[in-house]
């Protein structure tokens, strides 16, 4: 036998549900319900029943009540003694309880963030709810549980669409923040989290109009928005501003897009300063041709002008959108031809070299790597310059084995990049601090990578999303989650084609491949190997060795997984932040 006091009361004898007749029997069972395998004393169900009734005709209206109850269950189950009532049923045999142990498990504090298990666990929680507790019925302690189940509810849809953005399924994400919204206008999280969803669906022209929308609910409810409801705001209204910017660059991109001023510089040099930021954005949004192109002009027109050393840093940016392509063997010729007109500057030197190390290392060319790091010397100069030597150098070395030192080298370079004055890109180098991890065999690379993640899509970085799918899909092969690696390398696959970042897609479906391998899908598997080996034969790039899992990875991973045991946590970075 089972009981639903969810959406409505009723008793299902065999599968068959019957209701529950009457204010006072539904009243009667709920509070059993409610104390569950405890016995309720005879007074306490008077007061609550019939909470003004004194005459001593009471006591005959329980026994009637609860003989009706009982032949509505059955033999056995409403047990009667000295100490009042009880039903022995188990938990499991009761819609409420159920629910709130589905839910309470789910999002219990040991379960694995990024793991596709604990969001099936959310999915199937919610799927246990069945609508309002004790729906008609108003008792003494059934407000606060219901309130308390409410909640419960609410918080797993809530992680449920944390999950959905961080696995890249955006549209998923925003069917459970509409319907939780709508339901909740006072759960700001939900409604930050509504907007991020609007913004990766590429709904990003509804937003000042989700803006209106919340700011009125908050005001009806005589609610101020919190800070960080304001700074979302902030920052996916900029994001909004720059997708604009970006697109007149697009319609005019060898236009003088001068903004007003009286500036009494070189109208040309503004003009490319500008239109050099406007490549810079179409190429975090991954419209790598476009970027391109406008680096190409911009290089050209230099190049007649005889700007030699604008002409070195614009082949740098052209360099640095190759990188994001994968395309490496071009992206050394133009360092080269960089570094050539770069011979009679200063200041932009080592940093030539520093990219070129970074380039090599990417090739796996590590021993020349290290010979293009080591002509810059020790990491001296401006913060962002220092900020990419350590980055490279933590990269040189997780390439070659020295897992904590690599481990050393990204948090130098994330420490850096806080500072106010370093104009450093963070979202890389959170990328890094959890690539770094993860090789160590430390699984708080996982709160690094959602971090990064996140600032990728509240950024709408692309490119930068996709390369961090790839990466997390190669950390939940190592920690034995296939099926988790194969939603994100999914993600990262269908953000890296759409990008163009066909070193990234490679990357992708390369760990897809591994993922299914490991399911044992082997069909699918060949194909997704095959789809890699075309990707990195498009940019001319060196095939990668395949992931193993954790389970025989060999020393290092197993290494650092038991150090982590015994060592200081490192802190996220969200506790890093000051």
């Amino acid at each position: 036998m089972e009981l639903r006091v969810m959406g409505r009361v009723e008793i299902l004898h065999d599968g068959v549900a019957r209701g529950v007749q009457g204010r006072t029997q539904r009243a009667l069972l709920s509070l059993l319900v409610l104390r569950l395998r405890t016995w309720t004393p005879a007074s306490l169900i008077v007061e609550a029943l019939w909470p003004d009734e004194r005459s001593e005709r009471v006591a005959t209206r329980l026994h009637v009540q609860i003989h009706r109850l009982r032949k509505q269950l059955g033999n056995g189950v409403l047990l009667s003694s000295p100490n009042g009532y009880r039903l022995d049923l188990n938990q499991n045999s009761i819609d409420v309880w159920c629910f709130e142990h589905s839910a309470r498990t789910a999002l219990a504090e040991d379960m694995p963030d990024h793991d596709l298990e604990t969001l099936r666990c959310l999915e199937a929680a919610a799927a246990q709810w069945g609508g309002e507790p004790f729906p008609d019925v108003d008792l003494p302690g059934t407000a606060d549980w219901q309130s308390e189940l409410r909640a419960l509810y609410a918080r797993i849809r809530e992680r449920s669409a944390e999950f959905h953005l961080e696995f890249g399924d955006g549209s998923a994400a925003l069917r459970l923040l509409t319907r939780l919204t709508h339901e909740h206008p006072e759960n700001e999280h939900a409604q930050v989290l509504r907007l991020s969803a609007l913004q990766h669906t590429g709904q990003g022209t509804e937003l000042p109009r989700a803006f209106v929308e919340v700011h009125r609910a908050l005001e009806e409810l005589g609610l101020d928005p919190s800070p960080d409801l304001l700074h979302t705001q902030r920052a996916l209204v900029r994001n909004r501003e720059e997708e604009i910017r970006s697109d007149l660059a697009v319609v005019d991109p060898a236009g003088e897009l001068i903004p007003d001023t009286e500036d009494e510089a070189d109208p040309t040099m503004r003009g490319s300063v500008l239109r050099r930021e406007l490549a810079y954005i179409l190429m975090a949004k991954g419209r790598h041709s476009e970027a391109l192109s406008l680096l190409e002009r911009l290089e050209a027109l230099h190049s007649g002008l005889g700007h030699e050393n604008l002409c070195a840093i614009l082949l740098r940016d052209m360099v640095a959108v190759m990188a994001l392509t994968g395309d490496l063997r071009r992206a050394l010729r133009l360092l080269g031809e960089a570094s050539r007109l770069d011979q009679r500057t200063t200041g932009t030197d080592a940093m030539l070299h520093i990219i070129r190390a970074l380039v090599l290392t990417h090739m796996s060319r590590l021993h020349r790597a290290e010979e293009a790091l080591a002509a810059v010397g020790e990491s001296t100069g401006p913060t962002a310059r220092q900020v990419m030597w350590w980055r490279t150098r933590s990269q040189i070395d997780r390439r070659t084995g020295r897992h904590h030192d690599a481990v050393v080298g990204a948090l130098t370079a994330w420490n850096l990049a806080r500072h106010d004055s370093a104009e450093a890109d963070v979202g890389p180098i959170l990328l890094d601090v959890a690539c770094s991890l993860r090789d160590d065999g430390n699984a708080e690379c996982f709160e690094w990578y959602r971090s990064a993640l996140r600032f990728a899509h509240e950024d709408m970085r692309f490119p930068l999303a996709a390369s961090t799918h790839a990466s997390m899909a190669k950390a939940q092969l190592l920690w034995g989650r296939p099926q988790t690696a194969i939603v994100h390398s999914r993600a990262g696959l269908e953000l890296a084609q759409w990008s163009g970042c066909w070193l990234f897609a490679g990357k992708a479906a390369a760990r897809l491949a591994e993922a299914e391998e490991q399911m044992g899908v082997s069909s699918s598997a060949l194909r997704h190997r095959q789809e890699a080996q075309s990707f990195y034969r498009r940019i001319d790039f060196p095939t990668p060795l395949p992931v193993r899992s954790g389970q025989d990875d060999g020393a290092s991973f197993k290494a650092g997984q038991a150090a982590q045991d015994g060592s200081q946590r490192i802190r996220s970075p969200d506790h890093m932040r000051s």
